[in-house]
């Protein structure tokens, strides 16, 4: 198993040098996303579905997306939206269902009552949610409840 060590001032992922990689460095959360899900991304990128990206500020290159193979006239990506209509926002994506999947890169953790909800709203949708804190921390939490719930088309 890959011992992962985070630094969450730098964003960087420290390796053991037994595995020949000492760093590996990401611009943003969503970058991370991108290179760690790239498969999974691009089995979900074949449906006739948007992808939603959200954020607080400004963290996707249309770079990434070529690199990752994702049809970026597919995509819809806000960003700047304010932490307080986070949520509301995320949720409102899932229950729309036009979208194969939202990953979205919240600052703040998320109360029992927000978690409640965006669960449901992964439930009712059928539309993978990507959770991610925008400093590294939470994201395979939330990343793996979606999966268990929907299954993959």
């Amino acid at each position: 198993m890959l011992n992962v060590k985070r630094n969450k001032t730098s964003n960087q992922i420290h390796l053991p040098k037994d595995n020949q990689l000492s760093m590996v460095s990401f611009e943003s959360p969503l970058q991370q996303v991108l290179q760690q899900q790239q498969l999974l991304l691009n089995l979900l990128n074949q449906q006739n579905k948007w992808q939603f990206w959200i954020s607080s500020r400004p963290m996707l290159k249309r770079s990434w997306l070529n690199q990752a193979g994702l049809n970026h006239q597919k995509i819809i990506h806000l960003s700047n939206v304010q932490q307080i209509n986070m949520i509301d926002m995320i949720e409102k994506a899932l229950l729309a269902k036009t979208s194969s999947y939202v990953v979205a890169c919240i600052n703040d953790l998320l109360n029992d009552s927000d978690k409640y909800r965006l669960q449901q709203a992964v439930k009712t949708s059928g539309t993978h949610l990507f959770l991610i804190d925008d400093n590294f921390l939470n994201y395979n939490d939330f990343m793996t409840m979606s999966l268990g719930i929907n299954n993959l088309h």
